[in-house]
C-alpha cells in the first residue's frame, strides 16, 4: 500500500496570557515531536486523555492549525508549503466529522443544503447530481433530504454529518470523537457505518478519540497519546491484549470489553513531576529511580510494536 497520509515530528506550541505586565507570554508545548503513516484505505486512531494533544494533531492534519515546526504531507505533498489556492484545491481531498452532531449542523438549513454544501465551493455540479449524491450519502429515510436538523436523533444527526464530510469523495476523513456525543446503543451503528463506507469506498480514517474501545472497532494500528507524545504505537489487537506502556493499561482497564488478564495495579499516591524523566512517571504504579531522571524514547518492541518506556510490560 501507498502512504496516503505523512505526519513528519510536528510540534506546537501555544502562547498563553500573560500573568504580569511586560512579562514574557507563557508557552504550553501541546505536541512534541509526533511522527505517523496512514496508508491509503486504512485506518489510523490516535488515543489519550483531554489534554494529550491529540485534537491539536487533528487540526494540524487539516491544515487547521500550522505546527511550530514540522511537517504535513498528504500524497506526498507538503500541505503548509502550498499556495492558498492549490490547498483551497487540495480540500476536496480532506474533510472532517466533528464530534457534536448538534452543534456542527446549521439549524437553519435543510440536510440536502447542509450536505451539498462542500460541493458548492469544490465542484461544479449539476443540482440533480448533486441530490443523487446527498440521497446516497445520506442513507437515511425517503424525503430527509428536504428535512431540518431538529427533526432527527443523535444517531441521525452523526450520519447527516458523515454524509457531509463524504460528499465530495475524499481520500482522506478526520474524525475528532465523532461518537462521544452519542448513547452508547447508538455508537456502535455510527461506527458500523463508517466501516460500511470505508469499504464501499476506499476512505482513509484518522479516528480521535479518549476510548479505545471506539478506536479499536474500526481501526488497523492505533498511537496512545500522553502530554503531547506518543507513548505507544501499533497493531490495534495486539496493543489492546497486551499493552506494553503502563498508561495504555490504564485505557484498556478502563474499557471492560477489551480488557484480559489481571485489571491493572492501582496507582500509588502521585509523585512530584519529573522536570527531565518520563511525563508519566507520577502516576505510574511501576515507576523506578531512572523513570524519574531520564525521558524514555519511543523504541521498537518488535511487531510492529513501540514504546516510550524503559520497563514496558511485554518483552522487546
Amino acid at each position: 500500500m501507498s502512504a496516503l497520509l505523512e505526519v513528519v515530528d510536528i510540534e506546537k506550541t501555544f502562547l498563553l496570557a500573560r500573568t504580569k505586565w511586560f512579562a514574557p507570554r507563557p508557552q504550553r508545548r501541546a505536541v512534541a515531536g509526533v511522527s505517523f503513516v496512514v496508508d491509503a484505505g486504512r485506518s489510523f486512531g490516535i488515543v489519550g486523555e483531554s489534554g494529550s494533544g491529540k485534537s491539536t494533531v487533528a487540526r494540524a492534519v487539516m491544515a487547521l492549525v500550522p505546527p511550530t515546526s514540522g511537517e504535513v504531507r498528504l500524497e506526498g505533498r507538503s500541505l503548509f508549503a502550498l499556495p492558498r489556492g492549490e490547498l483551497k484545491a487540495m480540500r476536496a481531498h480532506f474533510q472532517m466529522i466533528f464530534q457534536d452532531p448538534y452543534g456542527s449542523l446549521d439549524p437553519r438549513q435543510s440536510v440536502a443544503r447542509i450536505v451539498a454544501e462542500p460541493l458548492l465551493n469544490l465542484a461544479a455540479i449539476s443540482r440533480a447530481e448533486r441530490e443523487g449524491r446527498i440521497e446516497e450519502a445520506v442513507g437515511l429515510p425517503a424525503g430527509s433530504a428536504r428535512k431540518y436538523p431538529h427533526e432527527f436523533s443523535g444517531g441521525q444527526r452523526q450520519r447527516i454529518a458523515i454524509a457531509r464530510a463524504l460528499i465530495t469523495r475524499p481520500k482522506l476523513v478526520v474524525a475528532d470523537e465523532p461518537v462521544s456525543a452519542l448513547d452508547v446503543s447508538i455508537q456502535a451503528q455510527v461506527l458500523n457505518l463508517m466501516s460500511d463506507l470505508q469499504r464501499d469506498a476506499g476512505v482513509t480514517y484518522l479516528l480521535i478519540s479518549h476510548d479505545l474501545a471506539v478506536v479499536g472497532h474500526i481501526c488497523v494500528e492505533i498511537a496512545v497519546m500522553f502530554r503531547g507524545r506518543f507513548v505507544e504505537t501499533g497493531p490495534s489487537d495486539a496493543l489492546l491484549t497486551a499493552p506494553a506502556h503502563p498508561y495504555t493499561r490504564e485505557l484498556v482497564a478502563a474499557a471492560p470489553k477489551f480488557g484480559q488478564g489481571q485489571p491493572a495495579p492501582s496507582a500509588p499516591p502521585p509523585r512530584p513531576e519529573a522536570r527531565s524523566g518520563c511525563p508519566y512517571a507520577a502516576r505510574c504504579a511501576f515507576a523506578r529511580e531512572r523513570c524519574v531522571e531520564e525521558a524514555p524514547a519511543l523504541r521498537e518492541l518488535g511487531s510492529g510494536r513501540r514504546a516510550a518506556c524503559h520497563f514496558p510490560l511485554i518483552a522487546s
